[in-house]
């Protein structure tokens, strides 16, 4: 058997279309809004005014240098020497593989690897540890002294130089580093 069609439910019709219309927008509105809320956060976080955030090195990037260390030893051990985290020795190798041209001034990658390694001999006679730096400008690996907001950004001290065709010596770009930055220590006036 076959119901019949009653005109009571072809009025009643447009009613349940405006109900389900006035629900759909209320699910659209409760998943907009927040998505709106997520999407005004993240352009406040990418906005010139966003503030420094300091975070400790995640494994990733603990791995990630020690991978550069690796392979700055390569090349130190290439010229028969290692690194040894004696400071005028491994500046004097560091110097070495860029006088031999071993590096490419378009090899980045390798030439920021120098640059930790570089880094890693400033942490040690300043006294600061490596973290990650986020700002506007994106993340990088920094030293920083303690909790204090004394920075070095020494991963790429070595590849802006090169790849600008700058013959600066690493040993005084190294002594100039610890020299303007000791001040800035607590105490440090005391090794001026």
């Amino acid at each position: 058997m076959v119901s019949q069609l009653s005109t009571s439910e072809a009025v009643s019709q447009p009613q349940k279309t405006r109900f389900s219309t006035k629900c759909l927008r209320r699910l659209l509105a409760l998943f907009i809004l927040p998505a709106l809320s997520l999407c005004a956060s993240w352009s406040v976080a990418q906005s010139p005014n966003f503030d420094v955030l300091i975070e400790p090195l995640t494994a990733v990037d603990r791995q990630f240098m020690a991978e550069q260390r690796m392979r700055v030893e390569q090349l130190a051990n290439r010229l028969g020497r290692g690194l040894t985290g004696v400071v005028d020795r491994d500046l004097d190798t560091l110097q070495r593989i860029l006088d031999e041209r071993m590096v490419p001034a378009e090899d980045t990658l390798t030439l920021q690897a120098m640059g930790v390694v570089f880094g890693d001999l400033l942490g040690e006679r300043l006294d600061m540890d490596w973290v990650v730096y986020r700002d506007s400008k994106g993340r990088s690996r920094a030293l920083r002294y303690r909790q204090i907001d004394v920075y070095l950004f020494p991963v790429t001290m070595i590849s802006r130089r090169q790849e600008g065709g700058s013959e600066r010596r690493l040993k005084p770009l190294f002594d100039d580093t610890v020299r303007d930055t000791r001040p800035l220590l607590p105490g440090g006036k005391w090794f001026q």
